[in-house]
């Protein structure tokens, strides 16, 4: 008898597991089941952020030409001016400069007072470093005046003071402005914004008159560290992947990551990041694990560099009605160059090509639900611009391009076997993706942020790692990470903080209340029955941030705690409590 329950058991397990399936491969499970796949909760990338120059670019000596004591009450009129070494790009200066001094009789100082504004106009105009100047002459009523203009030049770059892992790189960066003619403050600061990119480096620097006449030695003071990195936890993922709950204070998601810098002496970056639920983080059925490593190339002074990096993800919800096992991994190599870099404009491009997998089976018979196996080529652009009054906007666009090569497996190949992840979606499809930023202060005691996202696949059903998703932190944070998925969609919030320095325990704390709302909405492209060819949904709460103000360029900790709820047209709604923090060093 009990050999006859046991065999009865194992015959329902077995339809029961096989009813699952045959669910699932047709689209009959409800997509909160396939939500939770690993390349749901997969970041596009993990390279490290461009880091901007920290420190500051300060001009020492006396520029221009002052005008000695009692000259403003002596009167000269003249005949003319003459413009040695003047610049043909300057050509209104040049004119605006002699008729004001050739206007009739004026004071001896607004000699010297128009040569200083006429130098002001060529460092306005770019040319930083040129000097304009009235070399030693007599002039008499009647007489012509001679200005001269030197083109200034870098005459040395000074990395004295520079560690050396670093020092070949950077004056690799700076070496090109040395003896320049005609070297404009752009192309000055784009050397030295890239010498402070180099990882590990916090980079200072100051210009100082050279020995040369028009000369200007630049004196590089860098911070260095060879290893840098943070560690942190946070409970954005699902909750069947091992997230904090209000009621369940267990599963915390743990994020790690480091930096080894210039360990070659190239300037090079080598990265990894982990990021896993404590819960049998070391098992073959993880509950949530993502590994990524990394390399950061740089070559030559232009700026260009190349990005080498593989993702391996893995997630096994808990969740006993459809158990199942997903993994995802990706290999990237990008191709970065920053056609403008400067202090109030960037504007950067990447050349990707990713190889991916994405897999899913059914956890107990290992029955594959699922496999893409994805070769997609991504040009994308991002443009970020500081303006004069502090505020900072930002836009960005990627189009991705999958195609049929090196391993991609199209529809045609999965007809028979086992399936794609979505229905009617290939491995050759094209999307587009933008997104928007802006950040501004509102009557210096507020800050208001903006942020905008959008993905459009043409029409066309794409496959799960493809899609695009609306819910997450910083946008509609009170539903999971992963969560509200379409082949097309956009998404908008808006947060007004409140931030204002305190101090506890004596230290200094940047202290953010803030209120947020979003909202977005996506769609799907030949949906199954089960599911909604498209969704809205929108979210609003509070929230707090707590920033640490160290003064170091390394160091620094942040906490976020937030409440939020959120509603949505098909599907239940959701009330959120986040709880984040970061500490880098």
């Amino acid at each position: 008898m009990p050999d006859a329950e046991a065999n009865g058991f194992n015959r329902a397990a077995f339809w029961r597991r096989a009813a699952i399936v045959s669910a699932v491969t047709l689209g009959l499970v409800s997509p909160s089941a396939q939500a939770q796949t690993a390349s749901s909760v997969t970041p596009e990338s993990f390279q490290p952020p461009l880091r901007n120059l920290s420190g500051s670019v300060v001009f020492t000596g006396q520029t221009g030409t002052q005008a000695p004591p009692g000259s403003e009450q002596i009167g000269i009129t003249l005949s003319g001016v003459s413009i040695d070494g003047a610049f043909p790009q300057m050509a209104a200066a040049n004119s605006a400069f002699e008729a004001r001094l050739t206007r009739g009789r004026i004071p001896v100082s607004e000699l010297f007072d128009a040569t200083a504004d006429l130098e002001a106009s060529y460092a306005k105009a770019g040319f930083a470093l040129t000097r304009v100047v009235l070399p030693q002459q007599t002039l008499r009523d009647g007489g012509r005046l001679r200005v001269e203009v030197v083109d200034g030049f870098v005459e040395t770059v000074d990395t004295s003071r520079v560690p050396p892992e670093v020092r070949r790189r950077i004056e690799s960066l700076t070496g090109p402005l040395v003896g320049q003619k005609g070297l404009t403050m752009t192309e000055l600061e784009r050397q030295l914004l890239l010498a402070g990119d180099v990882s590990g480096v916090a980079l200072g620097s100051a210009l100082a008159a050279g020995q040369r006449p028009g000369g200007t030695v630049i004196a590089l003071d860098p911070q260095f560290r060879k290893v840098t990195g943070f560690i942190g936890f946070d409970n954005f993922a699902p909750s069947d992947l091992g997230s904090i709950a209000p009621d369940d204070l267990n599963g915390l998601v743990l994020n790690s990551g480091f930096e080894l810098n210039s360990p070659l002496g190239y300037g090079e970056t080598f990265y990894g990041r982990f990021s896993a639920s404590p819960e049998r983080v070391f098992s073959e059925d993880p509950r949530y694990r993502i590994l990524a490593l990394g390399a950061m190339v740089p070559t030559g002074p232009s700026g260009l560099a190349f990005n080498l990096e593989v993702t391996s993800s893995d997630t096994t919800p808990d969740n006993d009605d459809v158990p199942t096992r997903s993994d995802f991994d990706r290999q990237s190599l990008r191709v970065i160059y920053p056609w403008i870099r400067s202090r109030a404009m960037n504007l950067t491009s990447q050349f990707i090509i990713d190889r991916q997998r994405d897999r899913q089976k059914l956890r107990g018979f290992d029955l594959p639900i699922f496999e893409d196996r994805l070769t997609i080529l991504r040009a994308a652009t991002t443009l970020s611009y500081n303006h004069a009054d502090g505020n900072l906007s930002e836009a960005g666009l990627i189009l991705s391009h999958g195609v049929d090569a090196l391993g991609a497996r199209t529809a045609d190949e999965a007809r028979g076997g086992t399936p794609l992840s979505r229905q009617g979606a290939d491995a050759v499809f094209t999307k587009l993706s933008g997104s928007v930023m802006h950040q501004r202060a509102i009557r210096e005691r507020f800050a208001l942020g903006l942020t905008g996202r959008f993905q459009t696949s043409f029409g066309d059903p794409l496959l799960t790692s493809e899609q695009f998703s609306i819910a997450g932190p910083g946008e509609l944070s009170a539903f999971d990470t992963g969560a509200l998925r379409g082949d097309s969609g956009w998404v908008v919030r808006a947060e007004l903080s409140y931030p204002h320095s305190v101090a506890i325990s004596g230290m200094p704390l940047m202290l953010s209340p803030y209120v947020f709302a979003g909202a977005g909405s996506v769609s799907i492209e030949r949906p199954t029955v089960v599911e909604s060819s498209s969704e809205n949904a929108h979210a609003y709460g509070i929230g707090l941030d707590l920033l640490s103000q160290s003064g170091s360029r390394y160091r620094s900790s942040s906490l976020r705690i937030e409440y939020g709820r959120g509603e949505r047209d098909d599907g239940p709604d959701n009330t959120r409590f986040s709880l984040s923090g970061n500490f880098r060093f």
